[in-house]
């Protein structure tokens, strides 16, 4: 992969994992913790038609945070890492809110949707033959 985060990303990005009223994870730029919450909550509350106090948050995970806990050989990509289903590969959040337009995060998910895209293809062509 080839894109890089920006330095902006390393510094100031969370990952929010949303529980009600939608199930997702939310990624957005803030100065703290609790400032990201504040954002997301206020945020899902408006897309959702529900007062702030009806949204709920699993976990909330500083860029760093996400870094330690990851798994794959690009480092920046284990921001949208999950879980890891086994000890093969690791799995991906799918259709998250991306309260931020940095381009390089943008670019970043582009690259692995790509690269998940371009492995099933692979896949299919395998099981063709």
């Amino acid at each position: 992969m080839t894109t890089q985060l920006s330095d902006e990303c390393k510094s100031r990005l969370f990952r929010l994992t949303l529980a009600t009223p939608v199930e997702g994870v939310a990624f957005v730029m803030a100065d703290s913790r609790e400032a990201a919450s504040r954002i997301v909550r206020t945020v899902i509350a408006v897309l959702n038609s529900v007062a702030i106090y009806d949204v709920t948050l699993r976990e909330v995970k500083s860029f760093s945070e996400l870094v330690r806990g990851g798994e794959s050989d690009d480092e920046d990509m284990r921001v949208f890492e999950v879980a890891n289903a086994d000890a093969k590969a690791p799995a991906w959040t799918d259709t998250p809110y991306f309260l931020t337009n940095d381009p390089s995060l943008l670019g970043k998910w582009a690259e692995l949707q790509a690269d998940i895209a371009a492995n099933v293809a692979h896949a299919v062509i395998r099981r063709a033959k």
